[in-house]
């Protein structure tokens, strides 16, 4: 119920039984508040007004009655009510001063007579309020619309004469209606002959309101910044709401009363089902949608205008209410629209009355109504940066769109803001430490590269250029690391917290970010071409530690066995002497040949399975609505959210995207590692055995001077055997009835890494170019032929070579076995000087090799993929689309690289290329 106080009255009398919940304006501190005490109802602190407004939550008088405008009798009505139009009075006592026995009712003045401030008829003056206050021609009563477009206003033209008349002579609703055209005029100042102006005249002389009450004042964003008017920690709980308060005032300034938000909405959306869905604390909403102006017959918009008041409990628990203020877009000061959102907020000009919708104050010529409404309303939470669950004075934003479209577009968001400086200034501190970080580790990288390609000096220019290249690839994982996991933390702090420590980061800052995670995701890119490209030109050579045999020369049918020994034509054996009776007998290649294959079968299996993740994520965020998880809202719920209102900013969607993806990932390398190598099979200790019953050998070096050694000779001297015998030479090994299978004396340790001389890098450029010799002016088969002799030759030269270093058989170009150090394993770097003297590191896992592998680099292609699949699913805002892209991309790179590897293989293994499938 709404009662009248006025300054000389310092309370009502309320009986005991109807005292609910009460409330008290303080005026010093600009605060409404509302206070309980005993049976009497105090307005504490009040100065010289002339009338305020309260709201008694579920207060009645006695059943049926009314209070008298003295507060001093309780009044029966005529016609159920006692609310009297502002141009009538309330008629309740007979000429002898006696209350009316049939009921007050309210009627006019008579003929010369007007109703005054005090609700009585008094005598006109020479004029009376009814008659023009000015002339009319001469007052500005268009509106001037968005583009700059003046329209004229029926409305403010009947009415601002007549309502400016008896503003001046004190009448409060008066006031109040030129208040309201002045808002429908947008504020506009610096015209005296405009609703703004000629109100401002009148309040020169009489100024119907205290000053922190006025709803034509106006402020600057200094209000915003106050930290102790609204002393109430906020939590992160399920029943932490902020309420909002609504004063409503008709268009011709009466006062209708408060509602709360569930009565009056601020969307013409509605708020579906849940009318407290966006004052959750912590939610970020949003609604919107698309309606036609039939369907805005909603009465509480009509020909009103409404105030916001922020209601809340102080620390002792008494309630209160705090004003909102107003980011009216349509603001105009000088001609100049100020309160864009996006412009210089020092120009913000505050306000504290608003309209919802306006289709009543203009017309067009051709009598087409045109409508103003209030497009996007945002509610803005600023919290503060000190006290954690405190906020400054909240604020709306209100962007009107003036329209003659039948179809309308309407929203309503709640933003939450915090102070970003901190954020910022952390970020340059920690982008300020890894830059010198990753340079220092680019130039560790390049300094390794060059020693491993055996340069003498590490400051040449294939060594700075090498040098861009590590900053590429570290620089990528660098801004994928942070930015990741900045992400994470933000997101899953924000949703974890209680008390209000955290909040997401601004627009600009979100932004921001993701350039950063575009600029990891170039970075990647070119880092993986970078990985891919070394892993193509790797040399590798399949060494045969096979023997030749020895055959019998001659016709075998002159002679016949005697005894089981080999006779001539004459039964005489033949002869011991082997340079007459035997021949070498070239060595099968197809032990070879199944090794190659093998190991370019290996250059694509990986680690992950890329269809399997893209299947397994899109099963989680969309069947599970594990993507609900980056939804702006306290804790962490799946499916009692509305995706639709409650938004996700694009810092938890990356945060769940990057977190779920990599834990797949993860699960994925845990299994296969783990559990599928180690039960079902493992290809790379598996291709180690191969070897070593092929009794081959594999030299791959990644650089020229550096690479990997899987020591493959058979311990039973010979790889080529019947199915009896090799099950044999398994059996025996099973049993321990022969040597080791390692490089090393009583070792079995078959994998290392090495480190060459340089002269062992001479003789081998020396012996490969053998291969690329070809006969002039051979064509045709002719040159086939040639070449591939050329092949052959330099195939037998280069595993003669490479059996000869391995068993120590070259005098100039050899090597010793070590353990790597632990500072080496680090930094990925070799200490010691091999340029003389090689070294082979012993590798106790016996997968060191398997970096000459996709397998070995598993993070330079799950990163990227990562990365794009995030960043086309941000962009898009489909999974499906964003999984099929990655796989596409993906899929190609690995094409493109397969048959690269191939062809080079062929090349550095000197392989016949037919075999090679």
């Amino acid at each position: 119920m709404v009662i009248e106080v006025f300054a000389d009255v310092r309370y009502a009398r309320i009986p005991q039984s109807h005292l609910k919940t009460f409330y008290f304006v303080n005026v010093r501190n600009k605060k409404l508040k509302f206070h309980e005490m005993d049976s009497f109802l105090f307005v504490n602190n009040v100065q010289k007004v002339s009338i305020f407004y309260f709201f008694l939550v579920g207060y009645t008088w006695f059943s049926g009655t009314f209070p008298s405008p003295d507060q001093s009798e309780c009044l029966n009505c005529r016609n159920g009510t006692c609310e009297c139009s502002p141009s009538t009075i309330l008629i309740y006592r007979d000429l002898a001063g006696n209350l009316l026995s049939d009921g007050a009712f309210c009627d006019s003045c008579a003929v010369g007579f007007f109703r005054n401030d005090d609700g009585q008829c008094s005598k006109c003056g020479n004029t009376c309020p009814a008659n023009n206050f000015t002339n009319s021609e001469q007052m500005y009563t268009r509106i001037k619309l968005q583009n700059g477009i003046e329209m004229k206003s029926n409305y403010i033209e009947t009415h601002l004469s007549i309502e400016a008349k008896l503003c001046s002579e004190r009448n409060i609703r008066s006031c109040e209606a030129l208040v309201n055209m002045c808002i429908l005029q947008n504020y506009e100042s610096g015209s005296l002959v405009n609703a703004c102006g000629i109100l401002e005249n009148i309040k020169r002389s009489f100024n119907p309101w205290q000053n922190s009450w006025d709803p034509l004042a106006t402020t600057d964003d200094s209000e915003l910044e106050k930290e102790n008017v609204i002393d109430h920690q906020y939590l992160f709980r399920e029943d932490s709401y902020f309420e909002l308060f609504f004063a409503r005032y008709d268009v011709n300034g009466s006062f209708e009363g408060f509602f709360t938000s569930e009565s009056i909405s601020l969307s013409f959306c509605g708020y579906s089902l849940d009318p407290f869905a966006p004052f959750l604390f912590g939610r970020k909403y949003k609604k919107e949608c698309e309606l036609r102006k039939s369907s805005i017959v909603e009465p509480f918009y009509e020909k009103k205008l409404f105030e916001v008041y922020l209601k809340f409990s102080d620390d002792q628990g008494r309630p209160k209410l705090y004003p909102m203020h107003v980011l009216n877009s349509a603001v105009q000061v000088k001609g100049q629209l100020s309160n864009l959102a996006n412009k210089d907020r020092n120009r913000w000009v505050l306000t504290r009355r608003f309209y919802m919708l306006d289709d009543y104050s203009m017309k067009f010529d051709n009598s087409t109504k045109l409508k103003r409404f209030a497009a996007k309303i945002g509610i803005n939470v600023v919290l503060q940066r000190e006290r954690d669950g405190y906020i400054n004075p909240p604020y709306l934003t209100i962007e009107y769109d003036d329209t003659t479209n039948e179809i309308l577009k309407s929203t309503l968001e709640v933003i939450y803001h915090k102070d970003p400086s901190g954020y910022d200034q952390k970020l340059i501190y920690v982008i300020a430490v890894l830059a010198p970080v990753s340079i220092f580790w680019s130039a560790l990288c390049s300094y390794s590269w060059g020693r491993r390609q055996g340069k003498q000096s590490a400051v040449d220019a294939s060594c700075i250029l090498y040098l861009f290249v590590c900053e590429v690839s570290v620089l990528g994982d660098i801004f994928f690391a942070l930015f990741g996991i900045i992400a994470c933390w933000i997101t899953f702090a924000y949703k974890n917290q209680t008390y209000v420590l955290y909040n997401m980061l601004s627009e600009d800052q979100e932004k921001s970010m993701f350039h950063f995670i575009i600029s990891a995701l170039v970075l990647k890119f070119f880092g993986l071409l970078f990985t891919m490209g070394a892993l193509v030109f790797q040399e590798t050579f399949f060494i045969d530690w096979e023997r030749q045999k020895l055959k019998q020369v001659g016709p075998r049918e002159e002679g016949k066995e005697i005894d089981g020994v080999q006779t001539d034509e004459h039964g005489m054996p033949l002869s011991r002497d082997l340079n007459k009776s035997t021949e070498a007998e070239p060595i099968v290649v197809w032990r070879t040949y199944l090794i190659a294959n093998e190991w370019n079968e290996l250059q694509q299996y990986r680690k992950t399975s890329l269809a399997l993740q893209i299947i397994m994520m899109t099963l989680l965020m969309e069947y599970f609505q594990v993507k609900n998880y980056s939804l702006i809202e306290p804790a962490f719920e799946r499916n009692d959210v509305d995706p639709t209102t409650t938004l996700s900013t694009l810092v938890s969607s990356l945060a769940v995207t990057v977190f779920f993806y990599l834990l797949l990932a993860l699960i994925q390398v845990i299994a296969r590692v783990l559990i599928v190598e180690r039960i079902v099979t493992d290809p790379f200790h598996n291709f180690v055995d191969l070897c070593s019953v092929s009794n081959i050998s594999v030299l791959s070096l990644t650089h020229s001077l550096y690479g990997y050694y899987i020591h493959g000779r058979s311990v039973h001297g010979k790889g080529d055997a019947g199915m009896s015998e090799m099950n044999e030479f398994l059996q025996r090994e099973r049993n321990n009835l022969c040597g080791f299978r390692g490089l090393e004396h009583g070792s079995e340790l078959q994998t290392f890494t090495v480190n060459l001389p340089r002269l062992f890098r001479s003789k081998y450029d020396e012996i490969a170019s053998i291969s690329k010799q070809t006969a002039s002016g051979t064509i045709g088969h002719e040159a086939v032929t040639a070449r591939m002799d050329a092949t052959v030759r330099a195939h037998s030269e280069m595993n003669s070579f490479l059996k000869k270093f391995v068993d120590h058989s070259i005098a100039d170009i050899d090597y010793i076995v070590r353990d790597r150090p632990v500072l080496e394993s680090v930094l990925d770097i070799e200490m010691s000087d091999s340029s003389v003297i090689g070294t082979f590191t012993r590798d106790p896992v016996e997968i060191a090799y398997s970096r000459c592998f996709v397998y070995g680099n598993e993070w330079a292609w799950t990163s990227f993929e990562c990365l794009a699949f995030t960043v086309f699913y941000l962009w898009t805002g489909s999974i499906y689309l964003a999984g099929a892209v990655v796989y596409v991309i993906s899929h190609f790179i690995r094409l493109v690289f397969g048959y690269l590897c191939t062809n080079h293989l062929i090349k550095t293994s000197l392989v016949d290329q037919r075999f090679l499938v």
